[in-house]
């Protein structure tokens, strides 16, 4: 019977505690905006809370223009900073590809000439095949007769 009085309160207390967690004053999320009143020597305080000099209250004023103003300075001189970082690098980037290309077109003239003087030494070169082919039949003619003529005179 306890056990059923508690599953039952405990029920009861599940489905209200939404409801009255909804049902409350939501709280501002940011503060109240505050006030600054000029005082005299020896006037009260219209208000509690406190109480700032005429410096203070004018730093309080015009701080977040000025800040606002830092900020968009100091961005500026970042993207600066880094736009002149990418120009270097791209100017870097565009000389040492002009480098190359001058060292490959170098190099190429050298192949070219290079090909040019080996063409001239071959187209020069003296063709003694002709030469050696017939000497090399008139001296296998001179041995097949020396050879018959030894055959013959053997016998």
């Amino acid at each position: 019977m306890l056990n059923k009085l508690i599953i039952t309160l405990l029920a009861v207390c599940l489905v209200l505690t939404p409801c009255i967690a909804l049902s409350a004053e939501p709280q501002p999320l940011l503060p109240p905006k505050g006030k600054i009143t000029g005082l005299r020597y020896k006037q009260k305080a219209p208000y509690s809370g406190v109480l700032l000099n005429s410096i203070a209250a004018a730093k309080l004023l015009t701080e977040p223009k000025y800040l606002d103003k830092q900020w968009e300075l100091r961005l500026q001189y970042e993207l600066a900073k880094q736009a002149s970082s990418f120009k270097l690098t791209i100017e870097s980037q565009k000389v040492t590809y002009q480098s190359l290309q001058e060292k490959h077109k170098t190099l190429l003239g050298i192949k070219d000439k290079e090909i040019e003087r080996l063409t001239k030494i071959a187209a020069n070169t003296n063709d003694y095949s002709m030469w050696f082919a017939t000497g090399g039949v008139v001296i296998g003619i001179v041995l097949t007769i020396a050879v018959v003529y030894a055959v013959r005179e053997v016998k």
